[in-house]
C-alpha cells in the first residue's frame, strides 16, 4: 500500500493528519448541520443544502485561479483560521438557543466559500511537497482517503458522542479542527519552496487576467473531450446523489422507529466504511486512469442507492450505503490524476476548481429538486428509486461511450 507508506515521510505525515482532524470535524458539522435543518424544515431542507452547492458554483472557479497566483501555504493558513471562527461563531449561536435558519445559511455558505479557496490549494500543493510521480498519486490516494475515512470516524462517532456533549458542539469540535489543521501547515513552512518575488513587469496584473485565466481553463477542459465527458457524467449522477443521500436518507432514516441524529450518524458511517474498503481494494486501478472504471464504479453506487430506497430497517439502509459507497474513490481517483499530470502545474488549481464547479452545479440541482420530489413521505422510496435509476442510466450511457472511443482509437 503505497499511499500508506508515505506516512512515514514526516511532513506529510504532519498534513495529512491536520487534514483528517479536519474532516472528521467537517462530517461532524455537516451531520448536525442537517439534522438540524430537516428538524426545522422537512424535505424543504432541500433549500439549505442547495444554497451551499450554489456558493461552490460560484466561486469555485475564480477561487481556484487565486489557489495557482497566491501562496499556497498562507492561503491554506488563513482560510482555515477563517473557517475555525465561522464554526465557532455557529457553535455559539446553538449553544444559546436553537440557530435561526438564516444564520445557518448564512455561517455556511461562508464556510462553503473558504472550502473552495482551501482545496484547489491543497491539490496544487501536493507536487511541491512530494518528491516524484509515485510519492505523489500516493498523496492523491491519501488525502483522498481522509474525507472517506472521516465518514467513518467522524460521524460513525456521532451516537458516542452525544453521550458526551449536546449536539450544538459538533459545530465547536468542528471549529476545533480547522485550528489544528491551520497549524499543522504552519508547521511545514520550510517544505514549501520560496514564491520567487514578482519583477516590475510582473507587477502590475490588471483584474480581467483572472478572467482571462478563468476562460483559459474552459478552453483547455473543451479541448480535453475524455475529461470533459467524464466530467459531464459525474455532474449529472451528482444531482440524484444529493437528493438521495443529503436529503431522501434523513428523511428516510427519520421515519424508521427510534431512529435519531445517531442513527443517521451510522448510515453516513457506513457510507464511509464502503469507501474506505473500495480505496484500499480497488486503488491501484486508478493509475490505470481508465475512465471506465469510473463508470462502472456509478453503476455500484446506483444499486447501493436502490437497495437504500426499499430498506425498513436502519441496518438494511446501513448495507445499502456501503454499496453505493464502493464506486466512488476509483473515479475520483482518476480524474484527479488526468488533472494533475494532463495540465501544466500552473493549471492544477483551476482545472480541480472546474470539476468542484461541475459537481457542484449538480450537487445544487439535486439539493433544490429534492425539496418537490420528497415533498409527500407517501413517495419518499419511489423517489429515491427514480434517483437510483437516472444514476444507473447515465453510468451506462457514459461506459458505451468510453468503450467505443476507446476501442475505434485503438482500430485506427
Amino acid at each position: 500500500m503505497d499511499f500508506l507508506k508515505i506516512l512515514r515521510t514526516p511532513h506529510l505525515a504532519i498534513l495529512w493528519g491536520g487534514q483528517m482532524l479536519s474532516a472528521i470535524g467537517d462530517q461532524c458539522f455537516s451531520v448536525a448541520l442537517i439534522w438540524i435543518t430537516t428538524r426545522l424544515l422537512g424535505s424543504t431542507a432541500g433549500v439549505v443544502s442547495a444554497l451551499g452547492s450554489l456558493t461552490v458554483l460560484m466561486f469555485s472557479l475564480p477561487s481556484g485561479t487565486l489557489a495557482d497566483r497566491w501562496p499556497r501555504r498562507e492561503t491554506m493558513v488563513y482560510t482555515d483560521l477563517l473557517r475555525a471562527l465561522l464554526a465557532g461563531a455557529l457553535a455559539l449561536l446553538a449553544v444559546s438557543g436553537t440557530p435561526q435558519i438564516w444564520q445557518l445559511i448564512l455561517l455556511s455558505i461562508g464556510l462553503e466559500a473558504l472550502g473552495t479557496l482551501f482545496d484547489p490549494a491543497l491539490i496544487a500543493s501536493l507536487p511541491l511537497l512530494t518528491r516524484d510521480g509515485k510519492q505523489l498519486y500516493a498523496a492523491n490516494t491519501l488525502m483522498d482517503g481522509t474525507q472517506r475515512m472521516a465518514r467513518v470516524l467522524g460521524p460513525g462517532l456521532t451516537g458516542l458522542l452525544l453521550l458526551l456533549i449536546p449536539l450544538a458542539h459538533f459545530f465547536t469540535l468542528d471549529a476545533i479542527s480547522f485550528t489544528l489543521s491551520a497549524f499543522s501547515i504552519l508547521l511545514l513552512a520550510r517544505h514549501f519552496p520560496a514564491r520567487k518575488a514578482k519583477t516590475s513587469e510582473q507587477k502590475p496584473e490588471a483584474r480581467g487576467h483572472i478572467f482571462s485565466d478563468m476562460r483559459s481553463g474552459l478552453v483547455q477542459l473543451r479541448a480535453h473531450r475524455p475529461l470533459a465527458w467524464a466530467l459531464g457524467s459525474l455532474g449529472l449522477s451528482n444531482i440524484s446523489w444529493a437528493a438521495i443521500f443529503l436529503i431522501g436518507v434523513p428523511l428516510l432514516v427519520a421515519r424508521m422507529p427510534g431512529a435519531n441524529a445517531g442513527t443517521y450518524g451510522l448510515v453516513v458511517g457506513a457510507y464511509g466504511v464502503g469507501n474506505v474498503l473500495s480505496l484500499f481494494l480497488t486503488n491501484h486501478l486508478s493509475r490505470t486512469r481508465d475512465l471506465r472504471w469510473m463508470y462502472i464504479g456509478q453503476i455500484i453506487l446506483g444499486l447501493g442507492f436502490l437497495l437504500i430506497g426499499v430498506a425498513t430497517t436502519p441496518i438494511l439502509a446501513m448495507l445499502g450505503a456501503a454499496i453505493a459507497a464502493f464506486g466512488s474513490p476509483i473515479g475520483d481517483l482518476i480524474l484527479v490524476s488526468i488533472i494533475q499530470t494532463d495540465f501544466p502545474s500552473t493549471d492544477v488549481g483551476k482545472m480541480y476548481s472546474l470539476r468542484r464547479l461541475i459537481a457542484g452545479t449538480g450537487l445544487m440541482l439535486g439539493s433544490a429538486l429534492a425539496t418537490p420530489l420528497f415533498a409527500s413521505h407517501q413517495y419518499l422510496a419511489s423517489g429515491i428509486a427514480l434517483c437510483s435509476c437516472s444514476i444507473l442510466l447515465i453510468a451506462i450511457i457514459s461506459l458505451a461511450h468510453e468503450w467505443l472511443t476507446q476501442n475505434g482509437s485503438a482500430s485506427r
